[in-house]
């Protein structure tokens, strides 16, 4: 995948692929900033030190606390607090701070960077085509909401079968590496996209 400024001057990209993944896209990204970089030390509009929530997924946490699923119920007790999602209908996970992110540096350093949240790997901080917004959101709202399944597991020591009635395809990872195609066909099943409009995102 690839990144381009578009005719009007938004973030877009030329094409999705059927083999194309999270990982590619997060990957374009950063060859994108690597050309495009943004002020973020100068940044006076920082949404990381503003009251607006910061989005917790599961690989992130998956990853803070090296797959350990008590230090995760552990991370999720102690640092995040849940949030209704005006959007879809789960309540997520979001970091509990008064104003700024707790993971963030008086200099606009995040602290955890390299295993920072995916949404916070998809947000470019400049102007964004309408499908790369409505991929963005597919791709953040499926890591959030496989947050939320795995402190129901953890916490409620489902049975298996219950378990394998999840069907959303980030459950229990510790990589951004699922397909594209998967996000939608979950979006799909769960009423986040409408199949005429599927076509329009690659």
């Amino acid at each position: 995948m690839k990144l381009i400024l578009d005719n009007e001057g938004k973030v877009n990209y030329e094409e999705i692929e059927k083999n194309s993944t999270v990982k590619d896209l997060l990957e374009a990204i950063d060859l994108f900033l690597n050309s495009n970089p943004l002020p973020c030390s100068s940044c006076r509009e920082s949404c990381c030190k503003k009251s607006w929530s910061v989005e917790m997924d599961n690989v992130c946490v998956n990853r803070l606390v090296n797959n350990d699923d008590k230090l995760a119920t552990k991370f999720v007790k102690n640092k995040l607090v849940k949030k209704e999602n005006y959007y879809r209908d789960f309540d997520q996970y979001v970091v509990k701070k008064d104003k700024a992110c707790i993971f963030i540096t008086d200099e606009n350093l995040c602290t955890i960077y390299d295993k920072r949240p995916v949404i916070c790997r998809l947000y470019i901080c400049t102007d964004k085509s309408y499908r790369y917004n409505v991929v963005r959101e597919l791709i953040g709202s499926t890591y959030l909401e496989a947050l939320v399944l795995e402190e129901e597991i953890r916490n409620n020591n489902l049975e298996r079968e219950v378990i394998e009635s999840f069907k959303n395809p980030a459950l229990f990872k510790d990589r951004y590496d699922i397909s594209l195609e998967d996000i939608f066909d979950y979006a799909e099943d769960v009423g986040w996209l409408y199949k005429e409009d599927r076509a329009d995102l690659y």
